[in-house]
């Protein structure tokens, strides 16, 4: 009987000790990463405007080494040289280990990163591998571009704002254009009414390309931008938190420090609330025939919309209910297509053409956006 239950006992030992050797077999250790090697196609890029569709530079790694067979994520960072990554533009690609920019595309980093408009100028790149929360993301080391951008402001004649926060939901047909800083073309603005939730910004009316969604948050309140380039990117997160209820806020977004910020705007609900707004000029006879009437809705009552055709140059200017008791002109540049008016300012001169026109009559801002 002893001798069995030895038996026992040792076929006990055994089992024991082949579970533990299938344990550790299964065990995953997690070392610390090591980072891709990044390549680059080209490294000297004299930008020029009318290639902006064309190929202009490819980027390549290999996986990163996590210890273990890890579905890592990639993202490229692109920074001035000498800023050692302090404030970079980054693009997102996934599990992807290769990608194709355009010259526009790295035109527009080029611009977001103040570089200088048509001098050489240093540029590094690098790419980030991260697999969760968990564990430390991992760097290539930086290689360094010489890039001459075409531009001295971004590519965008406006963004749009598109959302259930927005008037039109999620209808990026029917996005709402943000009217652009006089002073800084890089930076664009929107005081209305919104309603509470997500949103996002896009480049060009009807695409989700390029486009923008929620990054960090900062220490002044503004948030990151998270940038895609192409609607064949990976998609953006939604701004959440922002509109936290329905009310008057106003938008505005940097393209030069990447960030954007939302304020409750506190004059709207008390402004004064027009019955009609429109359209009067040389083109005209400055009233002699009517105005070209402008359009609102409920949920925007104070951002008028119009289509304008002129088939010559004109001076134009905006006005209550075709009588010139309450009219806004031109900003700081009579002759620049957007700008912030104020009551019984100059004419704005506008060329021939067909314009989707805005304007704001809480801030007197405008946009005449060529069709």
């Amino acid at each position: 009987m002893k001798a069995i239950y030895n038996k026992i006992a040792m076929l006990f030992i055994l089992s024991l000790a082949l579970w533990s050797c299938d344990k550790d077999e299964d065990r995953i250790i997690i070392k610390d990463g090591v980072g891709p090697v990044i390549s680059s196609s080209q490294t000297n890029l004299v930008l020029v405007e009318t290639d902006k569709d064309k190929d202009a530079v490819t980027f390549s790694w290999e996986r990163a080494n996590f210890g273990y067979n890890a579905a890592a994520s990639y993202a490229l960072e692109f920074d001035v040289e000498g800023n050692n990554f302090a404030t970079p533009q980054v693009v997102e690609v996934e599990s992807g280990l290769v990608r194709t920019f355009k010259v526009g595309e790295l035109n527009n980093i080029a611009n977001f990163l103040e570089m200088t408009g048509f001098q050489p100028g240093g540029m590094e790149v690098r790419v980030k591998a991260t697999v969760g929360n968990a564990v430390d993301p991992v760097y290539s080391d930086p290689i360094s571009l010489t890039v001459t951008p075409y531009l001295a402001e971004p590519e965008y004649p406006v963004i749009y704002l598109v959302g259930a926060a927005a008037e039109n939901g999620w209808d990026n047909t029917k996005a709402t254009p943000f009217f652009r800083n006089e002073e800084d073309p890089f930076v664009y603005t929107l005081t209305t009414q919104l309603t509470a939730g997500d949103f996002k910004l896009l480049g060009m009316l009807g695409k989700w390309g390029p486009a923008w969604g929620m990054g960090e948050e900062n220490e002044d309140g503004s948030i990151d931008l998270n940038f895609r380039p192409t609607e064949g990117d990976p998609d953006v997160p939604n701004f959440t938190g922002l509109v936290p209820a329905d009310g008057f806020y106003t938008i505005t977004v940097s393209l030069r420090d990447n960030t954007v910020k939302v304020e409750p705007f506190a004059g709207g609900a008390t402004a004064p609330t027009y019955s009609a707004i429109g359209l009067v000029g040389e083109f005209s006879n400055w009233g002699a025939n009517p105005d070209v009437m402008m359009t609102r809705t409920s949920a925007n009552s104070h951002i008028w919309t119009a289509t304008l055709t002129l088939a010559n140059a004109s001076e134009v200017k905006f006005r209550v209910n075709q009588d010139w008791g309450t009219n806004w002109g031109a900003g700081a540049d009579v002759s620049n297509w957007y700008g912030k008016g104020s009551f019984g300012s100059s004419n704005i001169k506008m060329t021939a053409g067909t314009y989707l026109v805005q304007f704001n009559d809480l801030t007197g801002e405008y946009v005449f956006i060529e069709q």
